[in-house]
């Protein structure tokens, strides 16, 4: 009986050993054992690192300063403040359309370019001389193909060259032509392309005050 009960026991023993010695020698031939995230030893990695490393070889880092981070939210914020305020003034421009010329008029009753580019300009607390010839005095000149909505444009229609008229850019047409909104004498405020036939001649330089 003691025979029998140590054998039995032995051969449990050799089946467990054998058991252990097989599962072993499988978890590390087995593939897909092997990827799981217990099993790769670092040396499994190395001809990977050594690629990476060479092609990194040459890479410089980029590096972008906050003072070049902050400068250009700066600029973007500048951009966009100046947007809204030129869709303003044109909105409020739009408002005097068929408005009758009266020479020295400051109101809807009846208004002179000066005097309408001065009232529109007064929502954004912009103060403006009264004359279309002090306004040009006022802001920097811009080239006419970078003029951009709420710039002003500036006329002689006495000749020499001097300044006697002022409108506001509108904006260009489909094709590209600048289109500016004033007070005519003949036709009150309407908006006129700088191309045509009469103020084209006329036309001296563009002004940003803003």
């Amino acid at each position: 009986m003691n025979f029998k009960v140590f054998g039995v026991f032995s051969i449990l023993a050799t089946l467990l050993f054998t058991s252990c010695t097989t599962s072993s020698v499988a978890t590390n031939n087995n593939p897909l054992l092997a990827n799981r995230s217990f099993a790769p030893e670092a040396k499994f990695f190395t001809p990977h690192n050594k690629l990476i490393n060479k092609r990194a070889i040459n890479v410089s880092p980029i590096e972008i300063k906050p003072e070049l981070q902050s400068l250009a939210i700066l600029n973007t914020v500048i951009e966009e403040t100046n947007h809204v305020f030129s869709d303003l003034l044109l909105q409020e421009a739009e408002t005097y359309l068929g408005t009758p010329y009266r020479y020295g008029g400051t109101t809807r009753r009846g208004i002179d370019c000066s005097a309408f580019v001065r009232n529109v300009f007064s929502i954004l607390n912009k103060d403006l001389p009264r004359v279309s010839a002090d306004q040009a005095k006022q802001g920097e000149r811009i080239a006419t193909e970078n003029l951009k909505e709420g710039d002003l444009v500036f006329f002689a229609t006495k000749g020499r060259g001097r300044v006697t008229h002022v409108g506001i850019v509108h904006g260009r047409d489909e094709n590209g032509v600048l289109q500016f909104i004033h007070s005519s004498t003949s036709k009150g405020v309407i908006i006129t392309p700088i191309t045509d036939s009469y103020w084209g001649k006329r036309y001296l330089y563009g002004k940003r005050v803003l």
